[in-house]
């Protein structure tokens, strides 16, 4: 099953600091304050080099300029053995900055991705040592309740993310659609791309019939192309083709919330792909590409 990409995992718990101090109460025990609600702030560090340093979130208690607390918020699609140079880093700045608390929470869906971010980070003979909170799968829970998934809509897809290859995985997806068709246009465009994306080929066939028996129409023009092309539902050679299209589509979402350049060339050489694993290839390399020719290459 591919994973949430990197930039995915970021809009989501940009979009609901919440859902993370929800997870730190109720599934890793950590006391917090339920009076004061957490606040998204500047997540830039500089060093003495001038090299910037960018946490991909840092939530405040309190005052924003003088925090009682502050959490760096890490979300980890992949194994990064740089990550653990830099989140240190990412730990010290706000500390010397607000002169507050400082914990390191790293998000990770994927349950190899967590075993191996909550490793102890020792900087030097065991005097200094960091020491990640890790919301893994065994933090996310599983969500099917409709009126859950609406109340938290972006742990409702990193439940899909952290579930999708167990069975009854359709069952996560569903309540997550369900959910994204009341948010705004961006929410409601994204998350259902990212819930498509996320599940495997048996998943998406057994969430194809649970939402024909429910007469659920898709919201999503990508997930309307990945299905059926725009054709008529039972046509197998228009399901093919739309879900070519429907990749071609994410790919070059993903390739543009990435940063690299789309020009005419890129995006002619995309749509006119018809081989669905290609497709799924150059996708997964967007996720650690930093160039196209690493995507293409």
């Amino acid at each position: 099953m591919p994973k949430l990409t990197h930039e995915a995992l970021v809009h989501l718990v940009r979009s609901a600091p919440e859902v993370i101090f929800q997870l730190l109460r109720h599934e890793l025990g950590i006391e917090l304050p339920l009076h004061v609600p957490p606040r998204i702030t500047a997540a830039e560090f500089v060093d003495l080099n001038f090299a910037e340093h960018r946490a991909d979130a840092i939530l405040t208690l309190g005052d924003p300029e003088r925090p009682s607390e502050a959490f760096i918020i890490e979300a980890q699609a992949d194994i990064n053995p740089r990550k653990r140079r830099t989140w240190p880093i990412y730990v010290a700045g706000p500390h010397a900055r607000f002169g507050c608390p400082v914990t390191l929470v790293v998000v990770a869906p994927d349950a190899a991705v967590a075993a191996w971010a909550a490793t102890p980070i020792d900087l030097g003979r065991g005097r200094t040592i960091v020491r990640p909170l890790v919301i893994g799968p065994r933090q996310i829970p599983v969500i099917t309740d409709h009126d859950e998934a609406r109340r938290y809509p972006e742990l409702a897809v990193l439940s899909v993310a952290a579930h999708g290859r167990e069975p009854g995985a359709e069952h996560i997806a569903l309540a997550a659609l369900v959910a994204s068709r009341d948010l705004d246009n961006e929410r409601d465009v994204l998350y259902p791309d990212f819930i498509f994306a996320l599940l495997g080929e048996v998943a998406r066939k057994a969430l194809e019939q649970l939402m024909q028996a429910r007469n659920y129409e898709y919201q999503s023009d990508f997930a309307r192309k990945y299905f059926y092309g725009g054709k008529a539902e039972g046509k197998a050679e228009g399901k093919a083709e739309g879900r070519s299209e429907g990749k071609a589509e994410l790919l070059l979402r993903l390739l543009r919330r990435k940063g690299l350049p789309v020009d005419a060339a890129v995006e002619a050489r995309v749509t006119d792909c018809k081989d669905a694993e290609q497709l799924d290839t150059w996708a997964e390399r967007v996720l650690t590409a930093a160039s196209l020719d690493e995507v293409f290459g």
